[in-house]
Formats: structure tokens, sequence, C-alpha cells
């Protein structure tokens, strides 16, 4: 048995990818397992192609995603794989849709379809999809006659876990600079500059190439600019800054209505989350005890207040979830969920 995975560039992604291919060669022991690397072209196309790409001369971008699918296409007739799995997406160019069609192709899926106008050309590509939205899989049944199932990203237990510290950040949030978390983070941060209270934030706030956008944010978000703690943190930073926090911030972008994989990497170190309403746990956790949700800028504001106060309620509910975590919601359990479920899989392991 012999299959390829492969995975964009992005860093966070590949870190994921490679526990999953970690898992996936103790589930298939002997099997011939390799990791390819697809990045987009932002990622690694020169500054003068970017550039050049921006004001309409596409012929940049055009070649290079050529060469990545001749390139994918020649690994492929070496290793002869019996499948390839692909996780989280691939680029989205003819050429690579019309090679994917010709074999057999396995996409999980961490985003949701509906996001990326360019995701619904790799679901056609795909003999097997698996869903991080569960709103997506009805769609796609609808849509396609494959096998289509909800599986989740599960948290990485080797990275986090629960492990004995000092609570002593009062707030923390790890995540991107979406609008609406701008928002909500800069009413939190103003508060918290109000009640002295100890706050780390970690994500992309700063533009770091354009020093006017720099400036235009601190201006625009004065009070959480203060409490930017790093640009970009490292699972394992992550992980420890939610072990030594009190309250966990998870504020999920709209159009997002399951569970995230940062819904269970927090539980799953042990700590207590404060996470927007609108999602559905379908089974996986109990909303009402293993975390707490808020409805809206004031319920926000009144819960971290509540629970600052309460070390005792605050404490039980974290390890409420993270018991629910460790039973239902790691990244080995969905992968072998994925293992288990998928027919491609489970006929060539024959």
């Amino acid at each position: 048995m012999r299959f390829l995975v492969t995975t964009p560039g992005d860093i966070q992604v590949q870190a994921i990818a490679n526990a999953v291919l970690d898992e996936l060669k103790n589930i298939f022991t002997g099997a011939e397992i390799e990791l390819v690397v697809i990045a987009d072209f932002h990622l690694k196309a020169t500054y003068f192609e970017r550039r050049m790409n921006n004001i309409g001369l596409k012929n940049y971008k055009k070649i290079y995603y050529e060469k990545l699918t001749d390139e994918f296409r020649e690994k492929c007739r070496q290793f002869r794989p019996d499948f390839i799995l692909i996780l989280g997406g691939v680029i989205d160019h003819a050429k690579m849709m019309e090679f994917l069609a010709q074999n057999k192709v396995i996409l999980w899926l961490w985003d949701s379809y509906r996001r990326f106008s360019g995701l619904i050309n790799i679901v056609r590509s795909s003999n097997e999809i698996f869903c991080f939205e569960y709103e997506d899989v009805d769609e796609l049944r609808e849509k396609f006659d494959v096998l289509i199932e909800y599986l989740p990203l599960g948290a990485n237990e080797k990275i986090y876990y629960p492990a004995e510290c000092e609570r002593d950040v009062d707030i923390s949030f790890v995540g991107a600079a979406y609008k609406d978390r701008i928002k909500f983070l800069e009413k939190v941060c103003a508060r918290a500059l109000e009640e002295n209270w100890s706050v780390k934030i970690a994500g992309p706030f700063l533009e770091h190439r354009h020093i006017y956008k720099r400036w235009l944010f601190k201006v625009r978000n004065s009070h959480l600019s203060k409490f930017l703690w790093k640009n970009y943190c490292t699972p394992a930073e992550a992980a420890d800054l939610y072990r030594h926090s009190k309250i966990c911030l998870n504020l999920n972008t709209i159009g997002h209505h399951s569970l995230s994989p940062r819904t269970f990497e927090i539980c799953a170190t042990g700590s207590f989350q404060l996470m927007n309403g609108g999602q559905a746990a379908h089974g996986l956790m109990n909303l009402e005890t293993d975390l707490v949700t808020f409805d809206g800028l004031e319920d926000l504001i009144a819960k971290i207040e509540f629970y600052l106060a309460h070390d005792e309620l605050r404490e039980k509910i974290a390890r409420a979830g993270c018991e629910a975590v460790m039973a239902n919601c790691t990244l080995k359990k969905s992968v072998a969920k994925l293992s288990a479920t998928s027919e491609i899989m489970k006929e060539a392991a024959r």
C-alpha cells in the first residue's frame, strides 16, 4: 500500500498535516506514505512576481502553477500511489484538476467549501470527501454521488494536553485578525485596561510589510494594540498560553457553525473556554457543561467578569471540557475515523 498526502504550504497547516501523517503511519504500518507540499503562489513567489500579478500580469502565476502541476504529476508517476489524500485543499488550476480526476482522491476539507470559490473544483475532482463543516455534508450529498462524511479536525493530544501551571493570564486569544474579531477584542481590551486584567493576544494583527498600516491599526484599535503578544505563535506556544490562562476566548468567524479545531485544542489543555454562540456540537461535546458560550458583546464582558471571580466553577467547567475532548475529539480519533470510513483506504489496505 502506498499513497501521497498533499497539503498547502501554510506553516500551521503543515504542522497539522505532519501530525496526521504520523497517525496514518501508526495505522497503516508498512505502508509507503509521503507528504507533498503544494504551496500557493503567494507563499512561494518572489516579491517581483507577486507585484506583477497584482497589477494584472497573470502569466507569472500561470507558469508557477503549471510547473507545480508538472512536478506533482512526475512525483505520482514515479511513486505510483494507490490514492492521493488531500488535506485542506490544493491549488485550483485547470491542469491540476484534470490530473486529479485521473486518480483516486480523498479530500479532507479543513474549511467550508463555501468560503473559497476554488474549493468546489477540488470537490468535483474527489472520490471521497470528509467535511470540516457539518452543514456542508447535506449540501454536497445533493450535488455529488460519492462518499461524503462529517469529520472535524480534533486536537493533537501530543501538543494540547493539561499540565499544572499558574493561571497568571486573565484572558487570552489566538487567531487570525478578522474584522469581527478585532471589534470584539478592542472592546474587551478597553475593559481590561479599566479593570487591570492581564491579556495576551496572538495573531497577525499588525501588517509586517507596511509601517503606515501598522500605525493605522494602532490608531484605530488603541486598546487592543496594547495587549498584542506575538504576530505568530507555534502550536506548542499556543497550548502553553492556554494553560496559563484563566479564560481562553474562542471567536468563531461568520459562516462557521460547527466546532473548530481551536475549540478542541483549548479544552484539551484543561483550560476554560468562552466561545461565541451559534455553533453546534453534533454530539461531540456538551456546550452547556464543557465550556461557556456568550451572545453579543455585553454578554461577553459580563461573563468575563463573572468567571474571573469564580475560580472553582471555572476549573470545573474546564475539566469537563478536557474529558469530553479526550474522549471524542482528538486528532488520533479523527484520523482513525478517516481510515475506518474511507472505502478507498480499506480497499488499498487489503
